[in-house]
């Protein structure tokens, strides 16, 4: 059985909606061409400074573009564009983003960066995940050792990466060690603290956090933990000259260098540009080749290097892992050929 946060984690949860609805409802009071755009994001954009970083570079190009940032879940995003309430998204779900576009929800895709999600924990360790070899084997460890692990349990972008490596783990949730939060990564990363409990995060929230935070790193540097953020222009936008120009900023060499110059209070780099045109194209309106060649390191860690899971292909991968990867990373992140 999933054990309940807390009735004031449940109050905080309920003033969180309330707030996005009244800036929901803020953004619709302004009409026509004066209208601001709705650029709905993930809180990992947000708390990391990289939605404030991003804005800023383009208002030096566009300084008459009004942006109105919504930080919530990519699940939350993607239901904003679906109710006409967004003009924008920047997400970070692949899955989700195709259930989207295959709705006739999103006009244009485009994957324009990533980091990396990291498992963390108790500085001591006592499940050993930092030997498990994979993420898998890393939750299930946490599992096996009946420690708690805390989940956004929000269908974020986070949380269904989350419910994807439980899958390949092959391990049950249904027990009193998993513990479903219902909350953002900060107020999330702050009871794991508390709790002396193991989550999964996007590393930009956990450094921006870290000092605050009695957790280490203790997964890192797998390719199935690599998260990558894509924007979508949403069809029928109100605004959707300034909402199709940022777009094309995002994607294009000028966001790129933004994206890659961006860096925390100690000069880390916390995201990347996707190399290349590694956009889904779900539209011919902007032709591909009109995108320039970007370039971003490998991602690399000090642990999780080994491939696969249990049963392994020749390329060292399980099936479950390959599919995962084939329909949620740029083929170039990939670690073998999709089919």
């Amino acid at each position: 059985m999933i054990e309940p946060i807390s009735s004031a984690v449940a109050r905080a949860t309920l003033s969180a909606g309330i707030i996005s609805l009244m800036a929901m409802l803020l953004a619709g009071c302004t009409a026509g061409s004066d209208r601001a755009l709705v650029l709905a994001t993930t809180t990992s954009v947000d708390d990391s400074g990289l939605l404030t970083h991003l804005l800023q570079s383009y208002s030096a190009s566009s300084p008459s573009t009004k942006v109105r940032p919504l930080a919530v879940g990519s699940g939350e995003a993607l239901e904003l564009g679906r109710r006409g309430d967004a003009d924008l998204l920047l997400v970070h779900s692949p899955m989700a983003e195709d259930e989207f576009m295959a709705s006739g929800h999103g006009e244009m895709r485009a994957s324009i960066m990533y980091n990396d999600f990291v498992v963390v924990g108790p500085p001591d360790d006592p499940a050993d995940v930092a030997g498990a070899g994979t993420p898998a084997r890393a939750f299930r460890a946490v599992a096996e050792a009946g420690l708690p692990f805390l989940s956004r349990g929000d269908e974020s972008g986070t949380h269904r990466r989350e419910r994807e490596i439980w899958s390949d783990s092959g391990t049950p949730r249904a027990a009193s060690w998993y513990l479903e939060a219902g909350q953002g990564m900060g107020p999330l990363l702050q009871m794991a603290s508390e709790r002396r409990a193991y989550t999964l995060t996007d590393r930009a929230t956990f450094y921006a956090m870290q000092p605050r935070l009695d957790l280490d790193v203790l997964y890192e540097g797998d390719p199935l933990l690599r998260n990558v953020y894509s924007v979508i222009l949403v069809r029928k936008s109100s605004a959707a000259p300034a909402a199709t120009q940022l777009f094309r900023w995002l994607a294009s060499e000028a966001g790129g260098e933004a994206i890659a110059a961006f860096r925390d209070g100690i000069g880390r780099q916390l995201f990347y540009p996707v190399p290349g045109t590694q956009a889904a194209w779900e539209s011919a309106s902007i032709p591909e080749e009109e995108w320039a060649e970007q370039g971003a390191p490998a991602m690399t860690g000090r642990r999780g290097l080994a491939r696969g899971t249990d049963t392994a292909d020749e390329h060292g991968l399980s099936e479950v892992r390959r599919r995962f990867l084939c329909r949620s990373v740029p083929p170039r992140l990939a670690e073998a050929p999709c089919d």
